[in-house]
């Protein structure tokens, strides 16, 4: 393995002193300019071919607390929004104060660069500090996250081709790893500021079993600033059936009814990205890379909270884990199962947000069908769940983050193509209040507030 300190990559120059009033016109509304201004921030993913794919681009909107808590304000993301840089769906990410937006472009010829953005109220996005070229070490579609406060940690896993022995027809399969790929960006003066490279391999037994990781993602940096967890998913070959191609190499079958892998976390040594180390849990056979959004927080205790998703229908559905502050190990006495606190089956989380003291608030379907929304206590293992318009018509697959500003929590809710609303929960009370209305258009989905 090799950890580089890198040369900053520059594709624009960087934003010279802009000067500001403290209050323009902008279309007709009045935006305000002032630095102190928390801007809650709403994106929406476009249509492309189906309705909810979200692959032609994300719009955002910027607007004051005040007027996200509002019934009566109305946003309209994809008429009145801002188109941020990205051939399909960006990966966002935002400050905790909510001045800055980042990217990393997601496919297409810019795919891969860094943008770095600083909001100003409506669709007023102000480009600051260079891009970053990040597609050399992560492809140009890499998995990234805000991984700590001014640290992104953008990450690929490519599974190589299998390596197996013997001759037609008695190949004899061997192995598969991953080609494991992590870099740190530093979000405040935009630029790499570390790179690793490694084969990613899981234990003799897993391997001669066909268990290989073939994604990773959802990094998150521990409260000591010493270690990043990198949540994996696993898939699993069958070992004694394979395709023979036209070159005459065989394709190894695909056991995706066979049995999970017990859910499995990469750790890296933080900030040189040295040891990696794969950590695994008995707690529960699934994936805990999630799909856009953020999995794992760091807790008020220290612990690490990690959800998991995508068990087999009648194992327990989806479970939060913790990783002990103290070891870097999971915690072997913990699991927090939703299906259990809800009285659900198959429970399967799409996101979630964690606001402190144990507390988090959960975004899930349930058995694949609608979307739901509940509180879920950790200490307690205890969960409430929220009645909302429309639960069995939602879809968040798409969703991408859950905001919180003071006490209140925002999650964005709409069907797809349909109009909708932002929910405001307090994080102490519980309390759910109805926010502004979200104007949607058909296909479209909103996907997150920041």
């Amino acid at each position: 393995m090799k950890a580089n300190l890198l040369k900053l990559a520059l594709l624009g120059a960087v934003v010279s002193t802009i000067s500001f009033t403290s209050c323009t016109k902008e279309s007709g509304s009045e935006i305000d300019n002032e630095d102190n201004i928390r801007w809650i921030t709403v994106s929406g993913a476009l249509m492309d071919t189906e309705p909810g794919d979200g692959n032609a681009g994300t719009m955002v909107f910027s607007l004051k607390p005040e007027e996200a808590k509002n019934p009566a304000y109305e946003i309209n993301v994809f008429d009145k929004g801002q188109h941020v840089k990205s051939s399909r769906t960006a990966r966002l990410q935002a400050s905790q104060d909510g001045k800055y937006l980042y990217n990393i472009q997601y496919t297409g010829d810019d795919g891969g660069i860094f943008n770095k953005y600083r909001v100003r109220g409506g669709k007023n996005l102000i480009p600051e500090g260079p891009e970053v070229e990040t597609a050399t070490y992560v492809s140009a579609s890499p998995r990234w996250l805000k991984a700590a406060e001014g640290v992104g940690v953008a990450v690929r896993a490519t599974a190589k081709d299998a390596v197996y022995t013997g001759t037609a027809p008695n190949f004899v399969y061997q192995e598969r790893t991953a080609k494991t790929d992590v870099i740190t960006l530093d979000l405040n003066n935009p630029k790499i500021t570390k790179t690793t490279s490694f084969d990613l391999k899981l234990t003799a037994e897993e391997i001669a079993a066909g268990y290989y990781v073939s994604r990773i993602d959802v990094p998150v940096i521990n409260k000591a600033g010493d270690k990043v967890f990198i949540g994996a998913a696993v898939s699993k070959h069958l070992t004694n059936s394979f395709t023979l191609g036209t070159d005459g190499k065989p394709t190894w079958d695909s056991d995706s009814k066979g049995e999970k892998s017990w859910a499995k976390t990469l750790v890296l040594d933080y900030p040189s990205l040295a040891n990696p180390k794969i950590l695994t849990s008995n707690k529960t056979r699934g994936n805990t890379n999630g799909y856009r959004s953020t999995l794992q927080y760091v807790g008020t205790d220290g612990h690490v909270y990690q959800a998991t998703s995508g068990e087999a229908k009648g194992t327990g559905g989806s479970k939060i884990l913790r990783i002990n502050s103290n070891t870097n190990e999971y915690d072997a006495s913990y699991a927090f199962s939703l299906d259990q606190a809800l009285g659900v089956k198959d429970s399967y989380i799409e996101t979630w947000k964690y606001v402190g003291d144990g507390i988090g608030y959960v975004v899930y379907n349930v058995g694949g069908n609608g979307g739901y929304i509940a509180r879920i206590d950790l200490n307690n293992n205890t969960a409430k769940k929220y009645s909302i318009p429309n639960e069995a018509e939602l879809k968040f697959r798409q969703i991408q983050n859950i905001t919180l500003e003071g006490d209140d929590v925002f999650i964005a809710v709409a069907p797809i193509g349909k109009d909708g609303n932002i929910y405001v929960f307090n994080r102490k009370t519980g309390d759910m209040s109805v926010g502004a209305k979200l104007k949607n258009k058909t296909g479209n989905q909103y996907i997150g507030v920041y």
